[in-house]
This record gives structure tokens, sequence and C-alpha cells, in this order.
């Protein structure tokens, strides 16, 4: 079989290595090896002072705020973020904040930056992307809002061995994570070049609550996880509460539980 050859970059000569834009083409270092290549498309600064590139500037910059919006989304549950999540999770949840952003009023560019304005793109988001929470676990949770969204609680009525869709053969336990992520809204007037959050005190922050250890074997009924919201104050009109709610599977093992990495899912079920 013939073997297609791969196409080689050019490599620097000399013994000066340049790395950077010089004459149309950029030079960097590449695998231990310095290359150079044709610059492609126009540069930064271009882009930010040439009104033909307008528009780009304008979605580069709604671009930019999806990915800050994603950031404040994860904050406050960043740890356990990183317990569940896929290598690619930062990523896909910024693709669903640039949908919400697109939702905004204003002009592209600086167009509000809301959750509620598109609920869809967040509701039912998995930390990771392989499993769904309805293929692990069968029990629905319902959220209800208390005190004006001061106190939020997570409730499963009935939980069984049957709602255990997933459970390896070994587990013994199973454990609930429930989750809360304060998200301020964030506009950019007219005078302003970047965006800014409306109410900063209450912005990125939140809150985890894990239930105990539950057998696997044995139903369980009226099991509820509150969080409670991180501040002092009421919680602002400005502010969106993003519920997020997980599952994974244990292992007794003496007085201690080893979680199966490959069966924890959790998702974002619900905003407030």
């Amino acid at each position: 079989m013939r073997q297609t050859s791969k196409c080689q970059m050019p490599k620097q000569k000399g013994i000066i290595k340049i790395h950077g834009k010089l004459n149309g083409k950029s030079y960097y270092p590449l695998n231990g090896v310095y290359i150079s290549r044709m610059a492609n498309g126009p540069s930064k600064e271009r882009i930010q002072t040439d009104p033909a590139f307008a528009h780009l500037k304008a979605k580069n910059q709604e671009f930019g705020m999806a990915s800050r919006l994603s950031k404040a989304i994860r904050t406050g549950v960043l740890e356990t973020v990183k317990e569940f999540q896929d290598s690619k999770m930062a990523s896909r949840l910024t693709g669903a904040c640039y949908q919400i952003i697109q939702e905004g009023r204003g002009h592209i560019g600086k167009r509000e930056a809301k959750l509620q304005n598109n609920p869809q793109a967040l509701i039912g988001f998995q930390l990771n992307q392989k499993q769904t929470l309805n293929q692990i676990y069968a029990a629905t949770p319902v959220v209800t809002s208390h005190k004006n969204r001061r106190l939020i609680t997570i409730s499963i009525p009935k939980s069984t061995e049957n709602h255990l869709i997933k459970r390896p053969k070994s587990a013994t336990h199973f454990q609930l994570t429930a989750a809360l992520s304060m998200v301020s809204n964030y506009t950019c007037r007219s005078d302003q070049k970047a965006y800014r959050p409306v109410a900063p005190k209450q912005n990125a922050v939140g809150i985890t609550q894990k239930t105990e250890p539950l057998l696997c074997k044995i139903a369980h009924t009226n099991l509820q996880i509150q969080l409670k919201t991180p501040v002092k104050r009421e919680v602002s009109t400005n502010v969106s509460l993003l519920v997020w709610f997980g599952i994974q599977f244990l292992k007794q093992e003496g007085h201690t539980y080893v979680s199966y990495k490959n069966m924890r899912v959790m998702q974002a079920i619900h905003l407030l």
C-alpha cells in the first residue's frame, strides 16, 4: 500500500533563530525545531483598528465574554467540576455561553450576557460528555427555592436499586452531589470597552453539598440536599443561580470508600 507523505514545514536556517512575524512570515519553534511559514490572516492590531474588521472585532469581544461567563460558572464549584469533568468541558461550556450572549439585548459586540436569556443552552449540560445523568440514575431530582433564592433544596422522593441503572457489580454505595453556581449579569455600555458584572460581589461564587454514602441495595425515601447561597445579603435580581446535580458509585473497603472514576456524572438541572 502506498503511503502518503506528510507536508514538511520549512526549517529556519542559520545560527540565529527568529521567533515572531517578519515580512509576512511567521517564525516559531515546533517540537524543538524552528520553522517558518506564511502568516495567515490579519494581525491582532489590524483587527483592533481597521474599520473593515469591526464585525470580526465585535464577535471576538463577545466570544471573550463567553469565556469569562464560562469561568464564572465554574469558579464557585471548581473542585466539584474537577471531580466530574472531561478534558473539553471548559470549551464546551464556553460554546454554550456564546449561545446565551447571542440572545442578549444590544448591538453585536456589546450584547448583554445574562444566563436567563437562553436557559436551554445550559439545562442538561453534562460535565462529562461521555455519560448522561439519565443513563446512570433514573430518579428525578426536584428543585425548590426558598427565602428569595437564598436556600435551594434538591429532593429525591424515592431512590431504589432499580434507579441505579449502570451500577458496577462490586459497588456497595452511591453518593449524590448538588452544587450551585452564582453568576451575575454582564453588560457593556457604549462608553465601555469591556464587559463588567452588574453584581460583582455575588458573581463567580458557589457552594457544593454531598449526601453521606448511601447503600445501593436498600430503598431511600425523601432524600434531600440543601444549598445555602454563600452571600450575606439578599440575592440580587441581576444574579442567576445554576443548579448542578450528580452521582457517583462507591465501594466500601473497611472504613473508607473508593470511587469508580468512570462512573461519575453531573449535569446542570435548573436555572433560577
